[in-house]
């Protein structure tokens, strides 16, 4: 009876060993793709943004997700992790054809990839749902797909664990060998992609026609992509200095006097305008405040504050947040409040409904130092409305087709919305005027 059972356990080993794990195949080809598109949400987030099919709201939103400071962990995104497991995934399944393996060895491993799996992905749910109460549903499936993964494994575990070991062998170096050679170059793709994100599309033929075009935009920080903007060039070169001098001040950061200009058009619901006002800040503080002003203005995307937008539009705090930034500037803390309101993309609906009401705008107000009352006054009185329609006036002259829309010394740029870009963009404007 006993050798009955012991030939019926090799006969099961010999029969595994000619036979792939399908499902885990599949799991892993699933998981390898979906990890490779959220690499590409990353870059393009990286070089101008743009919306993304699993953008659905403010809330459900790969972008807000990807983009956000957790998207990416020692400067390697966090797609290329992805596909780095997910390769190893797939370096296991196929060990059956590359070593003399036995059923309960195998399980035994593919349970321990699976489970350092499973907790990175509960370490990242507690993130998306805890910190950035946002869901993104490429990194959901993903979750999923893991989860699925480590549940077949652990099963498959449980029902192999009294099957006979084969003798040792190098099968454990191979494993290693294999994992090395398929996880190694998604990570290195990630690490590299994103410097060489914007000479890739530069030298892309579609790129290049379009630009030639104006109709898009392309990802390519060349004097090229930009575009002469309207009404001209002068326009786009001053800004109020003052309150007290048309509709009111026009916010900005750096030298009235330096050579370069560059003005944004934004909405505080857009996450794309806080990708950019970040990078371009990031750049300047680079180049240097003497030598580049940020001047930020405003393009609300709903019509309560903006008669160019047909709808209130999908964020219902864009038009309140516009007004009580510019009432902040009043009190000097117009880019504290901003870089505040912007974190608003990061929170929960009802965190959102709290804070921005006019209650929490104060109790915010008042952290960043200034007179909660005057600041309530200016919003309720639409004290700066005037301002906002003045900026959404000008960005339509402009045909303004979305935000951030930017202006460097009166052109239009359409490149990448990194501090690598802005830096080079800068650069090169202060080549055309030396």
């Amino acid at each position: 009876m006993e050798n009955n059972t012991e030939l019926n356990h090799n006969a099961n080993s010999e029969s595994y060993l000619n036979n792939l794990n399908i499902l885990t195949i599949i799991l892993g080809i699933a998981g390898f793709f979906v990890s490779l598109y959220a690499l590409a949400i990353h870059l393009q987030l990286s070089t101008k943004g743009g919306a993304q099919i699993c953008d659905f709201n403010s809330t459900v939103n790969c972008s807000n997700v990807i983009g956000s400071s957790y998207g990416s962990f020692a400067a390697i995104p966090l797609g290329a992790y992805g596909m780095t497991y997910f390769a190893i995934i797939l370096s296991a399944s196929f060990m059956p054809k590359l070593a003399k393996v036995s059923r309960k060895w195998l399980a035994f491993w593919e349970m321990i990839i699976a489970l350092v799996g499973f907790v990175v992905v509960g370490i990242l749910i507690y993130i998306s749902y805890n910190i950035l109460k946002m869901i993104c549903p490429t990194c959901s499936i993903i979750h999923g797909i893991v989860t699925l993964y480590t549940i077949q494994k652990i099963v498959q575990f449980f029902k192999s664990k009294n099957e006979p070991n084969l003798p040792k062998n190098d099968s454990f170096l191979r494993l290693m060998a294999v994992s090395l050679c398929l996880g190694i170059p998604p990570l290195a793709i990630g690490l590299i992609s994103p410097l060489f994100a914007h000479y890739f599309i530069k030298e892309t033929p579609a790129n290049q026609s379009n630009a030639s075009n104006n109709t898009t935009n392309s990802n390519n920080p060349d004097p090229s992509n930009l575009t002469p903007a309207h009404p001209p060039e002068s326009a786009m070169l001053t800004f109020n200095k003052t309150n007290f001098v048309g509709n009111g001040e026009d916010y900005r950061r750096g030298d009235d006097n330096a050579k370069v200009i560059i003005q944004v058009f934004s909405d505080f619901g857009c996450p794309h305008c806080r990708i950019a006002t970040d990078a371009i800040i990031k750049a300047q503080d680079t180049v240097g405040h003497d030598k580049v002003l940020f001047v930020y203005r405003f393009f609300p995307l709903s019509n309560k504050c903006n008669p160019y937008i047909p709808g209130e539009g999908g964020y219902p705090y864009a038009c309140s947040l516009a007004e009580a930034a510019r009432c902040s500037g009043q009190q000097g803390k117009f880019w504290e409040f901003k870089a505040w309101a912007f974190e608003g993309q990061t929170w929960s609906d009802s965190e959102r409904a709290q804070k921005f009401s006019m209650e929490g705008l104060k109790v915010q107000v008042t952290t960043l130092g200034m007179n909660a009352e005057s600041f309530a006054q200016c919003v309720q009185l639409d004290t700066e409305l005037p301002k906002i329609k003045d900026d959404a006036a000008l960005a339509n002259k402009m045909g303004i087709m979305g935000t951030p829309l930017i202006v460097i010394n009166g052109i239009q740029y359409d490149g990448p919305h990194s501090p690598d870009a802005f830096m080079q963009a800068f650069q090169q404007a202060l080549s055309r005027v030396n």
